[in-house]
């Protein structure tokens, strides 16, 4: 959300956002909530329903009371009867939609007010909440897709994750940040969950004496002015992390210079300004004693999506399902669990790239797990190279940010791929992101191709157009991705989507991946090879070589 215009609050200039925190709680709009349940979504006014997102609540951009429901999955994980009962409630209350999200919560669409009690209720039974799942608070905490499962994990970082889950849920200490706050927690190395563009990041790591806990990093995040997390030199035992985590959360809380522009009240920003040894020095005073320096054994996480058949520490299996562009029904989202009953112990977990994993599954029950028909056919644990790469935000459909339509649209550029580029060659983890904004909900900064929305004009018309990014990464060597070619109009971004992967092609070394090509040549290399229809289409002059 961009800033709001400015109002006068005590004396001092502060933007809309502010003005409202200040004037009520975003948690304080619980009976309001009931009441517009009750009376009407349309008796709200227009602060309150600013407020509903600490509640997980953000309305449609067609202002019609259809409303997005966003329920936080602590890492991801989902008991049978929690998977079972968000099934239940997209196929009661939304359309029988589900949306699985980079930071590994659910989203369903097009729930009314006067659900809501019903829906918050049913979920609180199972465990679930929506509290802190939007608006300007701690978010969902993400983790290893393989938190438990993987015998690489250094410490239990589940655990640690829910304790710290707990000790913000509700908490109105921490109920008014600048602006949201994402948290990731990776004690395995594998699918780390994307740490590196969190506010805070948590790596397992193992000190000299064989002490195990994490590393601490922060001030990642992306969209207009995107930053990886920075290493604070801290390391924390799990029983140390709750009360370090919370002193780091503070000093942002209070970091009241950061709310005066809400383009700049980010955790990375105040890491910009204070530097690693400001920001740990102000850590070190609110604790009251200094942490540990970091542990030099921190393995280098990795960005594997885990889909198809992993092997668990115990001898057991976890199977990853792909989700295309990470939208389902409640019909098939029932389906995975029941076939996680069947097949392993009933948990059903949500990864960092729009996917599903049934984990806990036995050597004798993997094939007949493969062979069932949800997964030969819908949710394929070895799907093709593009339905696999391909994630994409709510786009247009829903959100007022976005300047495209994404969901339908990256459904139809995998298929299109897929028709045509062969396999070999692109790499297991090629991924290919599409984001309907700047806000890089999709993280197409990241991605080896990352497509952003922007709007065109054509004959006097704005059309739906996308710019195009290659060689994001975030392992090994994180790097964003450069804009090596803009405004492409929509009806073009097939022909230069083909026209990339056929120069990749036909110039890459043997056995060399998209990823490491795109490193090797650099951004400059491409927009003078990017020969494409449109005449007006618009180079990238800084990845070009050009001024600008």
């Amino acid at each position: 959300m961009g800033q709001g215009p400015a109002d006068d609050v005590g004396g001092a200039t502060v933007n809309r956002y502010e003005r409202i925190k200040a004037d009520k709680d975003g948690l304080d709009v619980w009976p309001e909530l009931q009441r517009a349940a009750r009376e009407g979504w349309a008796t709200l006014d227009d602060d309150d329903i600013v407020r509903l997102k600490w509640y997980g609540l953000y309305p449609h951009n067609t202002g019609d009371g259809h409303f997005m429901l966003r329920a936080k999955v602590v890492q991801g994980i989902l008991t049978n009867d929690q998977a079972h009962e968000i099934a239940a409630i997209a196929k009661d209350f939304g359309r029988d939609v589900i949306d699985c999200t980079t930071r590994q919560c659910v989203q369903i669409h097009w729930i009314r007010l006067e659900h809501a009690p019903e829906v918050f209720a049913r979920l609180e039974a199972v465990g679930l909440t929506t509290s802190g799942a939007c608006g300007d608070i701690t978010r969902n905490i993400v983790g290893s897709t393989l938190a438990g499962l993987d015998a690489d994990e250094i410490v239990d970082g589940a655990a640690t994750a829910q304790a710290i889950h707990e000790h913000f849920l509700g908490n109105r200490l921490y109920s008014n940040l600048p602006r949201k706050l994402k948290i990731s927690i990776a004690a395995s190395p594998r699918g780390a969950a994307r740490g590196y563009i969190n506010c805070l990041s948590l790596f397992g790591a193992i000190h000299d004496d064989s002490a195990r806990g994490f590393n601490l990093f922060a001030g990642g995040g992306l969209s207009s002015a995107p930053r990886f997390a920075r290493d604070l030199d801290l390391f924390g035992a799990p029983e140390e992390v709750p009360e370090i985590v919370a002193a780091l959360v503070a000093t942002f809380r209070d970091s009241d210079e950061h709310r005066r522009k809400r383009g700049r009240a980010r955790l990375k920003f105040l890491v910009d300004d204070l530097g690693v040894d400001g920001l740990r020095a102000e850590v070190v005073r609110r604790l009251g004693r200094d942490p540990r320096r970091a542990a030099q054994a921190m393995p280098t996480p990795d960005q594997d999506d885990h889909l198809g058949v992993t092997a668990q520490k115990d001898g057991r299996f976890a199977i990853g399902l792909c989700v295309p562009i990470g939208r389902l029904s409640g019909t098939l989202f029932a389906h995975a669990a029941q076939l996680a009953a069947e097949h392993g112990n009933g948990e059903l977990r949500l990864t960092h790239q729009q996917n599903l994993l049934i984990p806990h599954v036995p050597a004798e029950r993997v094939d007949a797990l493969l062979a069932e028909p949800l997964v030969r056919d819908e949710l394929q644990a070895e799907p093709p190279l593009f339905a696999r790469a391909t994630q994409s935000c709510t786009g247009k459909e829903f959100c007022g940010l976005a300047k495209i339509h994404t969901k339908e649209r990256a459904a139809e550029i995998a298929r299109f791929l897929d028709d045509r580029v062969r396999r070999g060659g692109h790499g297991d983890d090629l991924r290919l992101h599409i984001a309907g904004c700047s806000s890089s909900c999709a993280q197409h900064q990241i991605a080896d191709i990352g497509i952003e929305g922007v709007l065109k004009k054509v004959d006097g018309e704005f059309v739906e157009a996308m710019d195009i990014r290659i060689g994001g990464r975030v392992h090994p060597e994180p790097r964003f991705g450069d804009v090596v070619v803009r405004k492409v109009p929509h009806w073009e971004l097939n022909a230069v989507l083909l026209r990339i992967l056929d120069l990749y092609d036909e110039s890459r070394d043997d056995g060399e991946s998209f990823r490491d090509f795109a490193a090797r040549v650099g951004a400059a290399w491409w927009p003078k090879r990017l020969v494409l229809e449109d005449p007006d289409l618009e180079r990238a002059s800084v990845a070009a070589g050009e001024a600008g």
